[in-house]
């Protein structure tokens, strides 16, 4: 044993290091994507914001009778967070941040003529004391009455209690009013609230939590919705005031809320279900003192679901991977057995049972496995601190047998004392025998590759599931096993084409791929590590470029401004779009959540009103999907028509008699023309009509959206957003950068890279290894050529040939294969989540993959050339004299 691993060290050390580089790739799948899967929940809850939070409220007393001041209204307060708080879950309190209170009323209606406005009554509490401010005028907020009357009692009958407020610069400047004013608000009830503006203020932390209780706060809200104009401010009212907004507001419409955020670092993936179900838990409670609500458990369970699909995504390559590994290691194992055949031959002669000798060199396999083992997992560990189990048995078992059984095999094969039929019948049973069960073989093989298909298409590839997620990896197996099937008849068609010829090359180069070139596990380690590195490859580059596509689609365009509604927008696009480097700058109005019926259904659309011809020109100059339906969108000549439209999506029968709600009271009919394009990314139904054929109608629509395209439209709209903040700027590269750093997709997109790397990399050791199988064979019969006269230039064509063919023919089965596998399941894989889209994207070779298959078309070729040179190194009287 000692000789044999002296002997063959070069050999089991290049298996151990194999072993070692798959072990660290595959041992670090579960840690990286332990990591991942942390960085995805995180940034989840934390780009839901305020939306993630878990809200407990305080069922609003009911009001009966007299009203009586309470002068311990903070006091009442404070309680109630902490009962609040005290209710939650250890688990959950432990990923909570501190709390926000509040007590809000509804939004007031702000009596008086104008334009209709409304003011929110806010206290709020962040954790234990009101968020600071600055009064730039006026003054903090104050008791309505002295310590003699603080639990002053009311009636009916007495006239509205007054509360003092204060109000932000931005809401006072719009709302028009100054220290001391005072308004009258109504509620939906008609009852009045009598308030008093007693100061002005700056926040001093603009991103204090307590805000996010109610923006309305820093920042009024002015909203034209259906065409009508609605501003909504919020009033804050301090801790000494705050006994006067519970006597003042009704019991029944004063809200009670405290808010807990959840830490996005505290959270993790492992930890998400069980968080989920406490969350569901605390939701179900009944009949207790606070209700608790959130959306918490639903953006956990969206998370842990793009986890698993993103699993499932990368299980794909990892079986292809794996597969490749492994029928390399066997290569290895059965070139180790070809050397090993006299040692083993010689002492099955002197008696060693075959049990005994597969023993033998199974404990030499364990060592090696192990070695490769133990050296790649202790990188992973030393690297990333944790190792994962699941991928790397496969690996260790190939290693462990693929060897003792190489070896077991080729001593019997020597040995065997099976006799051949003399009768030519028998023998022809006895081939036939051996047909009939390799075709029962190959069409075993074919059914297991649809049935995977099958799985793959219905199921997609959910993780844990690899039967659908080997479907690309039995393709190419069935891409391997139609190359053996159809190579030697190619092989025999092409030598008697050239027996014939003039040349005696060709006729050397045929005769010896058909006679060593046609072995059928070199040819399947290339077939299926090609086709991988194509699926790979592909799928990085699918997914970049679906990105691309994506981020463009959201924005618009290459940068997009929202404004508020008003007839100088059109001018603005006008300008931008001469700016240097915008191609062209388009204004319309994008109006969504607008109410759509028809005859026989209804839906929510996103309503698009845009000038047809300008916006068929932007999409023209850009990348985005060209619609020459706008041309149809011209107003009618009669003008009761209705007006022509575009849409897309939305349920059955919806463009049967489609109208669209504008303003309070209008109704516009409208006549599907054509499919609208995608605006703006989204998944309403979309109904995009000509700007001037909807005014004809009666509905002004005034431009609300800027698109621009071009490569200095991203400069020339932020300059513009630069000198009015109330604007809001979206570009392509802010987008299309926000998904590449999402961690599921990046981490996918790195995993396919490195992945294709590895491939390459076991595919050149592919055709190294099964140029070493066949090496004595090709030495005694390129000798004999030699010996025969052959020059050396036509030496070093024949054996360039020989090695070239084969490889040749392999690496274009695999990329056919891969290919062919990419485009049949782009759509079954759901890449649509990757990239943004909605819709899967298009297929993507990308010209690196070209050019790795040609990297391993380069290696036979300079493999023939080490070759070469060995054979012109070796003594002709030797080689005449060994046969």
């Amino acid at each position: 044993m000692r000789a044999r691993l002296r002997t063959d060290r070069g050999l089991l050390v290049l298996t151990a290091g194999v072993v070692a580089v798959v072990s660290a790739l595959l041992t670090a799948v579960w840690p990286l994507t332990v990591r991942t899967a942390d960085e995805a929940v995180s940034d989840a809850v934390g780009d839901a914001g305020a939306g993630a939070a878990v809200v407990a409220t305080v069922p609003p007393a009911q009001f009966r009778g007299d009203r009586r001041r309470d002068p311990d209204a903070v006091e009442r307060f404070g309680r109630a967070v902490e009962d609040a708080r005290s209710g939650l879950p250890d688990r959950l309190r432990a990923v909570l941040r501190p709390s926000v209170a509040s007590l809000s009323s509804p939004a007031l209606r702000v009596s008086g003529p104008g334009a209709s406005r409304s003011l929110r009554l806010v206290y709020a509490q962040s954790p234990t004391a009101p968020p600071a401010v600055t009064w730039v005028a006026g003054r903090a907020p104050g008791a309505s009455v002295g310590a003699g009357r603080a639990d002053v009692v009311l009636d009916d009958d007495d006239p509205p209690w007054p509360v003092e407020v204060g109000l932000s610069e931005r809401a006072a400047l719009l709302l028009d009013l100054l220290p001391g004013a005072t308004l009258t608000l109504e509620d939906e009830y008609g009852q009045d609230v009598a308030v008093r503006i007693s100061g002005i203020y700056s926040p001093d932390d603009p991103g204090d939590p307590a805000w996010d209780v109610a923006r309305e706060l820093l920042s009024p809200a002015v909203a034209i919705a259906d065409g009508v104009e609605r501003t909504s401010a919020g009033a804050l009212v301090t801790a000494a005031a705050l006994p006067d907004l519970r006597i003042a507001v009704p019991a029944d419409e004063l809200t009670q809320r405290t808010t807990f955020l959840p830490d996005p670092e505290r959270l993790g993936w492992r930890g998400a279900p069980e968080l989920r179900r406490e969350v569901v838990s605390l939701k179900a409670v009944a009949g207790a003192e606070v209700e608790w609500d959130s959306v918490l458990d639903r953006l956990l369970a969206d998370a842990e679901q793009d986890v698993a699909d993103a699993r499932g995504q990368a299980q794909l390559l990892l079986v292809g991977l794996v597969a490749s590994a492994g029928l390399t290691l066997a290569l290895v194992a059965l070139l180790l057995g070809r050397r090993r055949a006299g040692p083993l031959v010689l002492a099955r002669e002197r008696g060693a049972a075959l049990p005994g000798l597969a023993a033998e060199l199974g404990v030499e396999s364990v060592l090696v496995a192990a070695a490769g083992a133990l050296a790649g997992t202790a990188l992973t560990l030393a690297l990333l601190g944790d190792v994962g189990w699941r991928w790397l048995p496969p690996v260790v078992v190939v290693v462990a047998l693929a060897a003792p059984v190489a070896g077991a095999v080729e001593a019997a094969r020597a040995t065997s004392a099976r006799r051949v039929p003399a009768n030519r019948a028998a023998r022809r049973v006895a081939d036939g025998r051996r047909r009939s069960g390799r075709a029962l073989l190959e069409l075993a093989v074919l059914a297991v590759a649809v049935l995977a298909s099958v799985a793959l298409r219905q199921r997609g590839s959910p993780e844990g599931d690899l039967t659908p997620s080997s479907a690309p990896t039995w393709w190419a197996v069935v891409g391997a096993v139609a190359l053996l099937r159809l190579l030697p008849g190619l092989s025999r068609l092409a030598m008697r084409g050239v027996r014939r010829s003039r040349g005696r090359l060709s006729f050397f180069v045929a005769a010896r791929v058909a006679a060593g070139g046609l072995r059928a596990l070199p040819l399947a380690v290339l077939v299926v590590a090609v086709s991988q590195l194509v699926l790979g490859s592909g799928l990085a580059a699918t997914q970049q470029r679906g990105q691309e596509a994506g981020a463009l689609l959201t924005v618009g365009g290459d940068a997009r401004l929202k404004t508020a509604p008003g007839p100088d927008v059109d001018g603005t696009a006008a300008d931008l779009g001469r700016a240097p480097g915008v191609r062209a700058g388009v204004a319309g109005r994008v109006a969504d959540r607008t109410l759509a019926s028809a005859a026989s259904t209804g839906a929510t659309v996103r309503l698009v009103v845009v000038d047809a011809g300008a916006y068929r020109d932007l999409l023209a100059r850009s990348d985005l999907p060209d619609a020459p339906q706008l041309g149809r969108l011209e107003s009618p000549a009669d003008p009761d028509a209705p007006v022509p439209a575009l849409l897309s999506g939305g349920p059955p029968g919806l463009a049967d008699g489609l109208r669209v709600r504008w303003g309070e009271d209008l109704d516009v009919a409208l006549d599907v023309v054509g499919a609208a394009p995608l605006v703006e990314g989204g998944t309403d139904p979309v109904v995009l009509v000509d700007a001037t054929a909807f005014a004809a109608a009666g509905a002004e629509s005034l431009p609300d959206t800027v698109w621009a395209v071009g490569p200095g439209a991203s400069d020339a709209l932020r300059a513009y957003a630069d000198q009015d903040p109330s604007v809001t700027l979206l570009t392509y590269d802010e987008v299309l950068a926000g998904l590449r750093d999402d961690p599921l997709r990046e981490a996918l997109v790195d995993l396919a890279v490195v992945a294709s790397a590895l491939l390459l990399l076991l595919a050149a050791l592919g055709v190294v290894l099964g140029t070493a199988v066949g090496a004595p064979a090709r030495d005694v019969s390129l000798g004999r050529l030699r010996a025969l006269g052959l020059p050396d230039r036509g030496l070093r064509a024949v054996l360039a040939g020989e090695l070239l063919v084969p490889v040749l023919a392999a690496v274009l089965t695999g990329t056919a294969v891969g290919v062919l596998t990419l485009w049949a399941n782009t759509g079954s894989l759901d890449l649509a989540a990757v990239t943004g889209q909605d819709r899967p994207p298009a297929l993507v070779v990308p010209v690196w993959t070209w050019l790795a298959a040609g990297a391993v078309l380069l290696v036979p070729l300079v493999l023939a050339l080490r070759l070469h040179r060995r054979l012109r190194r070796a003594s002709l009287a030797r080689v005449l004299r060994s046969g």
